[in-house]
């Protein structure tokens, strides 16, 4: 039964972890497969053309996908990862359903939904621009048409307000192409249009209908007067009007729009055919702006007037500025001036040192101003889009800090102040800035003309007070400028603990921020001068080898300063006591550390060490003599102090040493044998007192 039990058990727990196992499919990482998640428009259907996103998954990481509609591949890439997001328009087919389907070409492995093409109508007009009189083509398509069936269109032209005649014309599509697409051309205007004397002899915007009743398509096309909306000097404008009497004379008038003023006046005449043709040249001198250019005639009154805009609109021209070395400067104002006009136009450089202008052909004086102050001109001549330089004069300030041995001094920090006559007046400016590894720092694209104040410092104390100002600076791409770091005296007297000079010390000084480093030895008061350059050092004192303080020293200013070394001349006792803590005598006491030397204990267990240099060190404590009676002992001596060394395996006798065990064996012994005297002596009273009667 037991059996049965357990076995249904393991049988259970076989098929639960089957069941919670995930399977393995071809991808593990991706449980989609390959599915169509997303289609825009979501509807699945519209007419070709139709711009359509698809948005899905497929099995193979970074894989190969190909999206079909029925047999047709409209779209193929690589998946990002398994995620495939692809662009397609809907193309040229017949009406219907499709499969629209989404492969994995690594495997073959597809996913289909369905999208219906639907009828889908158009109509275009080439050109969508012309002149009056001339003649438009207007395009008709029927696409998604269906297969054998034969099409036809209306085509109605609106003339622009206030007119709103409209002609039309019935025209056959035919039946359509293998590619299920129906379509046909008509030119307008044309005798075959109803009603009789369709016509475009007049400016405004025609719009062309493809079965107005039903808006099915539409389109637009443009009549003017000139042959562009846009012009530079030089360019020839080509007028054509139509619609006038046969050699009617009438007026060409060109005016500006801004200031109303008339720019030019020409007769023209119209041609037997009532067509005014005319060509104006864009004058060398004139502004960029818009401008209208109209026809006037005494004898014909049109009912949409042959009048137009255009605009003299000028060429893109970047101008950049950079300094005397070439290098990109930003925030310059620019000015300039048409020569031909006497039109000042401004801008400032940006991050990259471009002002950008709409210039005309000709030439153009730009000025730089930097601050008020004009840095630079020249002239150059506008032709087309174009890229200039402008070199400003203005130039980099190299500042270099050093000591009076021309060492260079980093980490130095300067407040740079400078005054120099703008536009306005007296005007000022700073910068600041520290020196870098090679004692240097650059102020870039400033005015050499100015008067320069430059203040240098170190740990917040100015070292040049008197010695800080620069003018005249040569008008160089790079002018340099020197900052002398002075030197200043610097006398140590170095004492120990108890203020008594130390002679023949060995002093190093270390400035903190740039390395320099000094040394000098003391005389026999203990003192010794450095000449050292101005700044915070690290001062290391030594005597012999033994290092015996270091500390911070100021060197601001000539100056007099005493370094104590506490750790030189102290005075060190050691105590020697046996297990009993009773001195011991004549042993020899050796320290090692910073001070070598030794000596031998008193009567009183004691030595004296004066003028020792403290620090760590070691104290051995050895009886002469005895050869394991020592004792070591690791201490820190930074002032005056007794030190105890128990050599507790010994007990003192005199100058001689007895083993601790030993002495206390003996006294175990004498004290058996005083009990055993003692009680002899009590036995044989009491016997006595017994045997008396």
């Amino acid at each position: 039964m037991n059996k049965k039990i357990i076995t249904v058990i393991i049988l259970f727990l076989m098929a639960f972890a089957a069941v919670v196992t995930p399977l393995e499919v071809y991808a593990q990482n991706t449980n989609l497969g390959v599915t169509i998640i997303q289609l825009t428009p979501k509807e699945a259907t519209g007419p070709v053309g139709t711009s359509v996103n698809l948005q899905g998954t497929i099995y193979s990481s970074n894989g190969s996908y190909q999206v079909l509609l029925g047999n047709t591949i409209v779209d193929s890439g690589i998946a990002d990862g398994y995620y495939v997001n692809s662009n397609f328009t809907t193309p040229e087919t017949f009406v219907g359903n499709y499969a629209l389907t989404l492969r994995d070409v690594t495997i073959n492995v597809n996913s289909t939904q369905q999208w219906a093409v639907t009828t889908g109508y158009a109509l275009t007009a080439a050109p969508a621009s012309l002149q009056e009189g001339s003649g438009v083509t207007l395009t008709a398509a029927v696409t998604g048409s269906q297969p054998g069936a034969s099409y036809g269109a209306t085509i109605s032209v609106v003339l622009p307000s206030p007119l709103g005649t409209t002609y039309s014309k019935t025209i056959a599509l035919g039946t359509p192409n293998v590619k299920g697409t129906a379509s046909a051309s008509v030119t307008f205007p044309d005798s075959s249009f109803q009603p009789s004397g369709s016509l475009t002899t007049y400016a405004g915007t025609y719009t062309a209908y493809f079965n107005q009743s039903s808006s099915q398509a539409q389109t637009t096309f443009t009549v003017n007067i000139i042959d562009s909306t846009t012009y530079h000097r030089g360019d020839t404008v080509v007028v054509r009007a139509a619609g006038y009497a046969a050699s009617e004379v009438a007026s060409l008038i060109i005016t500006n729009v801004k200031t109303n003023s008339n720019l030019d006046t020409q007769s023209v005449t119209a041609s037997a055919d009532g067509v005014i043709s005319a060509n104006w040249v864009v004058p060398a001198n004139t502004a960029i702006g818009d401008y209208t250019i109209k026809i006037s005639s005494q004898t014909t009154s049109k009912a949409i007037p042959d009048s137009e805009t255009f605009s003299v609109v000028g060429y893109n021209v970047q101008v950049q500025t950079t300094n005397l070395a070439g290098e990109v400067v930003t925030g310059i104002t620019l000015q300039a001036l048409d020569v031909s006009t006497g039109t000042v136009y401004n801008a400032v450089s940006n991050a990259s040192g471009y002002a950008v202008f709409k210039l005309e052909k000709g030439v153009t004086t730009i000025t730089a101003i930097w601050n008020g102050v004009n840095v630079g001109s020249t002239n150059m001549t506008v032709s087309g889009d174009q890229a200039f330089t402008i070199r400003c004069q203005l130039t980099n300030v190299k500042i270099t800090v050093k000591n009076t041995n021309g060492v260079p001094i980093p980490l130095v920090n300067l407040v740079i102040s400078y005054q120099y006559t703008g536009s306005n007046g007296s005007q000022t400016g700073s910068a600041t800035g520290q020196t870098d590894a090679s004692g240097s720092f650059t102020v870039t694209s400033i005015l050499a003309g100015a008067t320069y104040k430059i203040d240098a410092s170190i740990y917040g104390k100015i070292f040049n007070v008197g010695n800080n100002t620069v003018s005249n600076l040569p008008t160089l791409a790079t002018a340099e400028v020197v900052i002398i770091c002075p030197t200043e005296t610097l006398t140590l007297n170095v004492v120990g603990y108890n203020q008594e000079s130390i002679p023949n010390a060995r002093i190093e000084i270390v400035e903190l921020s740039n390395g320099l480093f000094y040394s000098a030895t003391t005389d026999l008061n203990g003192s010794a001068t450095i000449q050292a350059t101005f700044g915070m050092y690290r001062a290391r004192i030594y005597k012999d080898t033994a290092l015996i303080n270091e500390t911070n020293v100021q060197v601001f200013a000539n100056s007099e300063q005493q370094i104590r070394c506490t750790l030189y001349g102290i005075q060190l006792s050691v105590k020697v006591v046996d297990f009993f803590g009773s001195p011991i005598s004549n042993v020899n006491v050796t320290l090692n550390g910073p001070t070598q030397t030794s000596a031998a204990t008193q009567g009183d267990g004691t030595v004296v060490f004066n003028n020792i240099i403290g620090g760590n060190m070691q104290i051995i404590a050895q009886s002469s003599g005895t050869p394991d009676s020592y004792q070591v002992l690791t201490v820190t001596v930074d002032q005056p102090a007794t030190v105890q060394m128990k050599i507790d395996k010994y007990v003192a006798f005199g100058s001689m040493l007895i083993p601790a065990s030993l002495f206390i064996t003996i006294l175990i012994i004498l004290a058996a044998l005083i009990l055993l005297v003692i009680v002899e002596v009590f036995r044989r009273r009491r016997t006595k007192d017994m045997v008396t009667p």
